[in-house]
Formats: structure tokens, C-alpha cells, sequence
């Protein structure tokens, strides 16, 4: 939550089986809802359950996002959330594994960095986003410039003190 409201996102559901977690989440700004509302309500879905199959594919709307992170068993499959109308949809092995993972450790050992911080994630969440074409969301999994401009940012903002 705290990285989506330093991205810029306002209206944020969220559910979880841990009651402190839940308080935490709500005492940060976001509204507390079952998985049934958050997928009748929310355009962009993120889940990091760890719990394989936890979204039904009936349950995801036309038109949605769905990014399904835990690995190594999404919480849907992104075909299945495709062909039940999701825009766009992926999971971490994809998002992940592929996409972040590799710049991000890169990066931070360039650095020399200590630790992750929320800034060095945004950044590469950024170069990330960059990188995709046309009408994607996320570029091409195995463009091998997208490790390098992830860790480029991430090198770049631990040294810019962001």
C-alpha cells in the first residue's frame, strides 16, 4: 500500500485473513473489503497472497488488471483471467521474476546499497514502465535492456539520496 500511495494511487481496497494486517492497511487510508468486492469493484487488481487459485475466473470483469504476483503459483493464471475478459494480466514469474527481479538486485549491488527502499522500487517500477510499447503495460519479459535500465534507476536513485 504505502508504495501505490507513493506512486500517486488514492482509493485503495484490500483484504486480508491477518486482522493486524488489515488495521495497519486501514489506518494508512485504505478501505477494507472482502475479495468479492475488490474484484466487482477495482479496474486494477494486485494480488500477493501466496494462495494458488484464490481468484476465481468467473469473478474477474471485462476489462480488468490483473496482477496475480505470488509466486510460484499465481492466484489466477493470467490465461484463464484473459479469457475471462482481463485486459491485461500476469503473474510473477512474469512481473517478477522476469521483469524486476534481476535489475533490481543489479542495481542495488552497483550501488553497494545497503538495503531496498521505497524510492529504488518506484524507480525501477518506472524504468519498467518506460521501456513498454504501444498499447503494453509492461514491456517484452525477455528484452534484455529492461535488466540494465531497471538497475540503471535503481543504482541512480540510491546514489541521489531519493
Amino acid at each position: 500500500m504505502r508504495l501505490l500511495q507513493r506512486a500517486g494511487a488514492r482509493h485503495l481496497l484490500g483484504a486480508d485473513l491477518d486482522a493486524g494486517a488489515l488495521r495497519r492497511f486501514t489506518a494508512m487510508g485504505g478501505e477494507a473489503a472482502s475479495l468479492a468486492d475488490i474484484m466487482g469493484k477495482a479496474d486494477i487488481v494486485i494480488a500477493t497472497t501466496g494462495r494458488r487459485g484464490l481468484i476465481a475466473p468467473e469473478s474477474v470483469r471485462k476489462g480488468q488488471i490483473i496482477f496475480a504476483l505470488s509466486n510460484p503459483d499465481p492466484e489466477i493464471e493470467p490465461v484463464a483471467a484473459l479469457a475471462c475478459g482481463a485486459a491485461f494480466a500476469a503473474d510473477g514469474k512474469g512481473i517478477n521474476n522476469l521483469l524486476g527481479f534481476p535489475g533490481l538486485f543489479k542495481g542495488v549491488l552497483a550501488a553497494r546499497a545497503p538495503r531496498f527502499t521505497d524510492a529504488m522500487l518506484l524507480a525501477a517500477a518506472g524504468a519498467i514502465a518506460e521501456l513498454a510499447r504501444g498499447e503494453d503495460l509492461v514491456p517484452d519479459p525477455l528484452d534484455r535492456g529492461v535488466h540494465q535500465a531497471v538497475a540503471e534507476a535503481v543504482s541512480r536513485s540510491w546514489r541521489s539520496g531519493a
